[in-house]
């Protein structure tokens, strides 16, 4: 194999990887947003003391024993800002190698 081949191959791989990533970033956005403002649109309606979260979308309620409805998991918002960290970090890895590539 030639070594522009195996850079092309690498960088398809990286590639696949952003594009993998940023698909699962962008299905957890989509699952937050319809958790908080589809399944818990009336929780304003029922609870004192209502917190919300822009980032990933997140309504979630605290009641007076210190149970919380309507919050987003730990694993699920840790898969989320890991998605969107894999990406990031695949997509520097891209232009890294096309840095590289055009020298």
């Amino acid at each position: 194999m030639s070594q522009t081949y195996t850079r092309d191959a690498r960088l398809n791989r990286l590639w696949g990887a952003v594009c993998a990533f940023t698909g699962l970033f962008l299905l957890l956005w989509g699952l937050s947003w319809v958790n908080a403002e589809v399944l818990h649109e009336d929780l304003r309606n029922h609870c004192a003391d209502l917190r919300t979260a822009r980032f990933p979308v997140e309504k979630s309620c605290v009641h007076q024993d210190g149970t919380v409805d309507g919050a987003n998991g730990v694993l699920f918002t840790g898969a989320f800002f890991g998605s969107m960290a894999g990406g990031a970090i695949c997509l520097g890895a891209v232009f890294l190698t096309e840095v590289r590539r055009r020298k």
